[in-house]
C-alpha cells in the first residue's frame, strides 16, 4: 500500500506535496464573485465591530473620568503644534 505524498516525516515535503493539490483549487475558489462578495461583507463587518468596541471603550473610560485614548492622542497633535510654532 502506497502512502500519498503529502504523508511524509519531513514538514517541508509535506507542506508543498499538500500545497501543489491545494493551490489549484483555492484559487479558483478565490477568483469567484461569491468569495470576493464574502470578502467585502466580511471586512465590513470587522470594521464595523471593531470601531464599535473602540468607541464604547473610550467612552467607558472617560464615563470613570479616566482620559482616554482619543483624548491622549488630540492633546498630543496640540503639544506637537505648540513644539512646532515654538521652534
Amino acid at each position: 500500500m502506497n502512502r500519498p505524498e503529502w504523508v511524509s516525516t519531513d514538514w517541508k515535503k509535506a507542506f508543498f506535496a499538500a500545497e501543489r493539490q491545494l493551490s489549484p483549487r483555492l484559487e479558483r475558489a478565490v477568483c469567484t464573485d461569491a468569495f470576493l462578495d464574502a470578502l467585502t461583507v466580511a471586512t465590513g463587518l470587522s470594521r464595523l465591530v471593531s470601531r464599535t468596541a473602540y468607541r464604547a471603550g473610550n467612552g467607558l473610560v472617560e464615563a470613570l473620568g479616566l482620559p482616554s485614548s482619543r483624548q491622549v492622542r488630540r492633546l498630543q497633535r496640540s503639544v506637537d503644534a505648540l513644539n512646532r510654532s515654538s521652534s
